[in-house]
């Protein structure tokens, strides 16, 4: 089975178990409220605890990147996100992505400004990468939130800076412009 095969068949079955549902009217604008403001703490927390936290930077950074995209899952598609929530948002991001060519589009405009506007730090991301980044998110959040016998502290501190001013910030920035849209 080929991956948009693949991509498709979890998100009927996310959509099917429940994980990811329609958002209620009566619901939506708290629940907007809520992950607008999350994310915005999150990204807040990352900056802020770059230098003396850089673990926490990391992990902030990743559940800004997650708390947007739910974000913008419920403002654009009137999605949310209930249960295996971290699999559910990549998986829904992706679908979304990949069935929505308007989406595509207006993601590679932004792209193309965004390389003015973020100093070069997103260069060569192509719309299809985003799910990527919040994947890359996830995984580094999980390599630093939980203990392994591998762990490096000072490895922990140079990644941080790297991850927060390569990954997360970008990916918000552009999530962020894509929320604006309509």
């Amino acid at each position: 089975m080929n991956k948009d095969k693949q991509r498709k068949k979890a998100f009927l079955e996310l959509l099917k178990i429940k994980a990811i549902v329609k958002l209620s009217d009566t619901e939506k604008e708290n629940y907007l409220k809520f992950f607008d403001s999350t994310y915005k703490d999150n990204l807040d927390t990352a900056i802020d605890n770059l230098k003396k936290h850089p673990r926490w930077s990391i992990i902030a950074g990743y559940y800004a990147m997650h708390d947007l995209t739910k974000l913008f899952l419920a403002k654009r598609y009137n999605l949310k996100i209930v249960d295996r929530v971290h699999f559910a948002t990549i998986i829904a991001l992706s679908n979304i992505l990949r069935e929505n060519e308007q989406q595509i589009s207006e993601a590679i405009t932004l792209l193309k400004k965004a390389k003015e506007i973020f100093d070069k730090n997103i260069i060569g991301i192509k719309p299809a990468e985003l799910v990527f980044y919040l994947r890359k998110g996830k995984s580094e959040r999980e390599k630093v939130q939980y203990y392994h016998p591998k762990m490096d502290l000072k490895e922990i501190s140079e990644k941080a800076s790297y991850f927060l001013n390569y990954i997360a910030i970008p990916f918000v920035k552009l999530i962020e412009k894509l929320n604006k849209k309509n």
